[in-house]
């Protein structure tokens, strides 16, 4: 074998590959970054602050494109989807091009609501396509509940069912507590670094790429996003949108490589550690459209009740209430992880009931608020 081939193969070799793509996608994202902003700016794409906003100026939008493209190139040059010949490397990745078709479809969706707006159903619509590509064409999705409802394996049709449902609730998740400063952003780092960190243990290196590529392209956004004054960007749908389609990727290949318990480490209670490391955006999501449910209103319309929200108007900061939000993921990630051997029942339920603790004295705190303010207002007026 020639020294080109020999460095080549050599630089194929999946550690090599991880890295590379965790760097380029950094590159890639920051170079792109400053362009977007300059291309918004000139066209107006802008997000105007009203009275559901968090932020008191017009942001360029579309810092999706930036994450999107990243990903797209870094993955079609790093995967690999069907072996060399080479016979050093045998890992592979064949529903890449599904998985990236569905990503695609996700990302013209969420670019045409941040410019026009289109309405939830039809958002919806085009996710359910999308999830239908991954599952049907890619076969990308849930086989097994590890004993959740006393259900395990199951058969096509529970699975598409249960892919379906699953994708479009941690999609729409990621989507709305894009509220605040890098809080969307920072939430999927976490996600993708744990997911590259087991798929790198249990040597699924084509994932691991995926993975930290994910990680890799949203680095630049997020310190544009969370420190940038003169140059601030926003993702939009753009990007919370894709970012949930390939939170759900992982999260898909996570359970199907956990259902294994020959694969180690072997979580005893896979679908709780997921849940632990989404338990944000799950949690919001389910107490939000409870709430508007409850008040029968459409669960798709938007308000000012997400959890973001009532941090910021306690007086946290974007930041602060980021860090907030993403430290409270981090100790259920870790809770969730040395105590496993519980089982899903008793850790799902443990989460429900301390973070429904959580909300509910932020919520007391926040109404206690909000009538303190009231009576001033009143006294003020007599």
């Amino acid at each position: 074998m020639g020294s080109f081939e020999s460095f080549y193969f050599h630089l194929f070799q999946p550690e090599y590959r991880i890295a590379t793509a965790f760097i380029l996608a950094i590159v890639l994202n920051l170079y792109a970054i400053p362009i977007i902003i300059r291309i918004a700016r000139q066209n107006h794409f802008f997000d105007v602050p009203n009275q559901r906003t968090s932020h008191d100026t017009s942001v360029p939008t579309m810092g999706g494109l930036g994450i999107y493209f990243s990903i797209i190139l870094v993955s079609l040059v790093l995967i690999n989807t069907c072996g060399l010949n080479g016979g050093q490397v045998s890992s592979s990745l064949t529903s890449l091009p599904p998985i990236l078709a569905g990503l695609t479809l996700i990302f013209f969706v969420g670019m045409k609501d941040d410019i026009i707006n289109i309405g939830a159903w039809k958002k919806l619509l085009a996710e359910i396509i999308a999830l239908i590509i991954l599952i049907v064409i890619g076969d990308v999705k849930i086989n097994n509940l590890q004993g959740i409802f006393g259900i395990n394996e199951l058969n096509y049709i529970e699975s598409l069912i249960m892919s379906l449902f699953v994708g479009i609730v941690i999609i729409n998740a990621m989507n709305l507590i894009d509220g605040v400063d890098g809080l969307a952003s920072s939430i999927a780092i976490l996600g993708s670094s744990v997911f590259g960190i087991y798929f790198l243990e249990i040597h699924e290196w084509e994932y691991a790429i995926f993975s930290f590529t994910i990680t890799g392209a949203l680095i630049p956004f997020f310190i544009y996003n969370s420190f940038g004054k003169v140059n601030k960007i926003f993702m939009g749908d753009t990007g919370s949108l894709l970012l949930g389609f390939a939170m759900t990727v992982l999260v898909f290949r996570f359970n199907e490589m956990n259902s294994m318990p020959s694969i180690k480490p072997y979580f005893v209670a896979g679908p709780a550690f997921a849940i632990a490391i989404l338990i944000v955006p799950l949690f919001d999501t389910l107490r939000v459209f409870s709430i508007r449910i409850y008040r029968g209103i459409s669960p798709f319309k938007a308000d000012h009740r997400h959890i973001h929200h009532v941090l910021l108007d306690l007086g946290f900061n974007h930041i602060q209430t980021t860090v907030v939000l993403f430290s409270i993921s981090l100790v259920y990630i870790a809770f969730t992880y040395a105590f496993n051997y519980l089982g899903n029942y008793l850790l799902v339920l443990i989460m429900l009931a301390s973070v429904s603790l959580l909300a509910g004295i932020a919520m007391k705190i926040h109404y206690r608020k909000l009538r303190l303010n009231l009576k001033v207002e009143e006294d003020k007026a007599v």
